[in-house]
């Protein structure tokens, strides 16, 4: 058995190539004292894969090791030759603020403190550099050739990653990385000033039952062992049960640093102390399953308990129209409550952004004298649609933008009708019962909302059903949805 954790991970994809800039990366970083292992060499060299064009081949790149592997020392190198060679606009985040902050310091010991800074360590480094901005919120380092890094908290702020166009995008302690931050984060670099966008994901096994934080992590690794999409690459080192946490051959299977800057002691003291289950996921990167991870909002039983083959009853109507977080499209969904009998939920329409709000603004203004409301949500685009509204819709509450107490209302009303089998749903909506059935819990201002990847139509049918229950507009006691 080798002295030093195995540098080949036991997991990996990416893209075929042939020209790569990791080699200068490496070498660039080696001149600064921070010499990269050859796991972290053969990860640069994914990471900055070129095509003839000098583009980058991965622009999404996820890696995952277990705590103390390192994982900062490929992401500052990276950084380094972005900033330094590539003239990048990069973006570093992390949950917590120590760990930016210890990402900044190790940049700015090599950059030197200031500008023309006499005591710095590299000052061929420190010419580079035109100035630091540094404050309570912000840790940024501008170079002369137009380079730019900042780093950033994510905290429980899903809006502080907002504002910025960059090229690079890193996403550390991504155990901790949540749905409402990707939204938020996501689209930064969708314009990079390069035209070679690249969002990097890197973190360790996230806690079981941690609700929504590192779900995105989870379903990028799962992605990729599933079917990974074109322009992405990985590199995991992980064991797929708890086994023998004693075995050392495990220990350096997952652990491509040990025996370098991570101690065998360590891990020692850590397999004694530590509960088998936790030591699997530390120290050997045990991802757990989605079923341990996920906090489902609607038990399979309850929803399907609702089921109904009838058709649709008459009564109150309202539509609930949801604009999806991450602003790729807008779902228009149906409720009816009669006087008597079970209300109806219906997944009416749902289409791209791209195709835009006009379809949806006339479909809602012809049937104005039909629905005593239309409740509207999303970021991206319900202003644009309630505009487009609002001289059809005239009647005073017709039109709701709901609040966080309203969205946190809806769901609760929702849930309620569902455990009471007081409400209904169409046996032929699949579309439908795959975004009830896969949707999360979602904190929202002391409650929780629907979240997940397909959470939309859900979200959609609640605030109709919401609108129907709340609003005093009636325009006609027999009406029908669509």
């Amino acid at each position: 058995m080798s002295d030093f954790g195995c540098q080949t991970p036991t997991f990996h994809h990416a893209e075929p190539y042939t020209r790569t800039e990791g080699h200068f990366a490496s070498q660039l970083s080696a001149s600064y004292d921070l010499v990269p292992h050859e796991w972290q060499k053969d990860t640069l060299n994914d990471w900055l894969a070129v095509d003839d064009d000098g583009k980058l081949i991965h622009s999404y790149c996820v890696l995952m090791v277990p705590r103390q592997n390192g994982k900062t020392g490929v992401s500052d190198s990276r950084e380094t030759w972005g900033l330094v060679k590539r003239g990048e606009k990069i973006l570093h985040t992390a949950q917590e603020f120590q760990t930016a902050k210890k990402a900044f310091d190790r940049m700015r010991k090599k950059f030197g403190n200031k500008k023309n800074d006499p005591f710095a360590e590299y000052p061929e480094l420190n010419a580079l550099v035109d100035h630091y901005t540094v404050s309570a919120g912000q840790m940024v380092l501008d170079l002369i050739n137009g380079g730019h890094i900042e780093f950033r908290t994510r905290g429980n702020n899903s809006d502080m990653g907002r504002g910025g166009t960059f090229d690079l995008v890193v996403i550390d302690e991504a155990q901790a990385y949540t749905e409402e931050q990707d939204a938020a984060l996501s689209p930064l670099n969708s314009a990079a000033p390069s035209g070679s966008p690249q969002t990097i994901v890197m973190g360790t096994p996230p806690l079981m039952a941690s609700g929504n934080k590192g779900l995105i992590f989870m379903r990028s690794i799962e992605k990729f062992h599933n079917s990974p999409e074109q322009g992405s690459c990985i590199s995991e080192w992980a064991v797929n049960e708890v086994g023998d946490i004693s075995d050392v051959e495990r220990w350096y299977r997952t652990n491509p640093s040990l025996g370098y800057q991570l101690l065998i002691s360590a891990l020692v003291k850590d397999s004694l102390s530590m509960s088998a289950d936790t030591f699997a996921r530390e120290h050997l990167g045990l991802l757990p399953k989605r079923h341990e991870t996920l906090n489902y909002a609607i038990p399979k039983e309850v929803w399907e308990s609702c089921k109904s083959s009838e058709g649709k009853p008459e009564g109150k109507t309202a539509y609930g129209v949801k604009f999806s977080a991450d602003g790729s499209e807008v779902v228009l969904c149906g409720a009816v409550i009669p006087q008597e009998g079970k209300a109806r939920i219906t997944l009416i329409d749902r289409k791209p952004a791209g195709y835009g709000t006009q379809w949806l603004a006339d479909w809602l203004n012809e049937r104005y004298t039909k629905a005593s409301c239309v409740v509207i949500d999303g970021k991206n685009g319900a202003d644009v649609l309630v505009d487009k509204i609002h001289d059809t819709w005239k009647f005073k509450g017709s039109v709701i933008k709901p609040s966080a107490k309203d969205v946190i209302a809806a769901v609760g009303f929702l849930m309620d009708c569902l455990n009471e089998e007081t409400v209904t749903w169409y046996e032929k909506q699949d579309a439908l019962t795959e975004s009830a059935t896969s949707s999360t819990k979602r904190a929202i201002a002391g409650g929780w909302g629907f979240g997940g990847d397909d959470s939309s139509p859900i979200e959609a049918c609640a605030l109709a059903l919401f609108g129907a229950k709340t609003c005093k507009r009636d325009p006609s006691r027999k009406m029908r949805i669509g």
